[in-house]
């Protein structure tokens, strides 16, 4: 005679409320970490922006007096291109990206802000900011290009505006220019 036992089965997994709660917590925890996430991001692609630009100009002034001759930098729409120009089109923020398009250094015997024949492109720098949401450059003065002369100098004072998208203002950022050639990163609109 077979004698039928019952015994007391352990049960695995989770009560319905137990996983509301952890659905719950997790998405409280989401609400608080996204935004710290996205001001993080938004930060430091400014901060790149900035530091990229930065170096550009510190390189173009020493590029300027290692060769004795002017060396320009301009805003290009087409960096990347065999021919690339050099872009007069407005830089306006929340419009279009400004200097966030790209840029081209090259040498400017004349100081036309051309490119003329026969002068190097030292450098094409590629956009660093896909769309104006994203943020944009722009010269304070609305200048096209800057240039400094075989002594290191430009005798253009100018804040390049970092924008962030908006929303993140405590992160935009200027490079500031001053006149003898010295260009720092600060706070906008004046590198304070």
């Amino acid at each position: 005679m077979f004698m039928y036992r019952k015994s007391a089965e352990k049960q695995c997994g989770f009560t319905l409320v137990e996983l509301l709660v952890v659905i719950g917590l997790t998405a409280l925890l989401a609400s608080i970490a996204i935004p710290s996430y996205q001001t993080m991001t938004v930060s430091n692609r400014v901060s790149r922006v900035a530091s990229e630009f930065h170096g550009n100009l510190l390189l173009a002034r020493s590029e300027a007096l290692k060769r004795g001759t002017t060396v320009t930098i301009c805003k290009s729409a087409n960096p990347g291109d065999g021919i690339a120009v050099c872009d007069n089109s407005p830089s306006t923020a929340g419009t279009n990206v400004g200097w966030g398009s790209g840029w081209l250094m090259f040498v400017d015997g004349n100081a036309n802000c051309v490119i003329d024949a026969g002068e190097d492109l030292i450098r094409a720098q590629n956009s660093l900011l896909a769309s104006s949401r994203e943020g944009a450059v722009v010269p304070s003065n609305g200048i096209q290009c800057i240039s400094f002369g075989s002594t290191g100098q430009t005798f253009t004072a100018v804040n390049f505006e970092i924008s962030a998208p908006s929303g993140f203002a405590t992160s935009e950022r200027a490079v500031c220019v001053a006149i003898g050639g010295r260009a720092r990163v600060g706070k906008m609109p004046n590198c304070s």
